[in-house]
């Protein structure tokens, strides 16, 4: 009987040593900083003011800005304006559908970006 408690009394202890010394290394790890990088115009965005940031399912940064749209693929900028088929410069929103559709809203209505077009061919315009 005696031995009993005794094995008994052995694994507690070492369920509990266990339980310590894999509970022990996550109260010290430490939480680092990660590194923040702010982008203005100077590094190629259309407008310091930016309304909405998105990013798509192929990793990209879309960020909508008062000077056109910006899209960012961890190097450059791409800028798209009035010129290139926005129905507006102001770019309040930005949306990837399921489907990968984009779509971005301006106040001279919504517009449907194809990626592979050029020109003014990439928007299509919904007033």
């Amino acid at each position: 009987m005696n031995r009993m408690r005794a094995t008994a009394s052995c694994i507690r202890w070492a369920a509990f040593l266990i339980l310590i010394l894999v509970l022990l290394p996550t109260g010290t790890l430490r939480a680092s900083r990660l590194p923040i990088k702010t982008y203005t115009t100077a590094d190629g965005l259309a407008r310091d003011f930016v309304t909405c940031v998105e990013q798509d399912s192929r990793g990209f940064l879309w960020f909508c800005t008062a000077e056109g749209l910006s899209r960012f693929d961890g190097y450059q900028f791409t800028n798209y304006h009035v010129e290139e088929g926005l129905p507006a410069n102001f770019v309040s929103d930005f949306l990837q559908t399921k489907t990968g559709v984009y779509w971005c809203a301006t106040p001279g209505g919504l517009a449907r970006i194809d990626p592979a077009g050029s020109g003014p061919s990439r928007f299509r315009k919904y007033p």
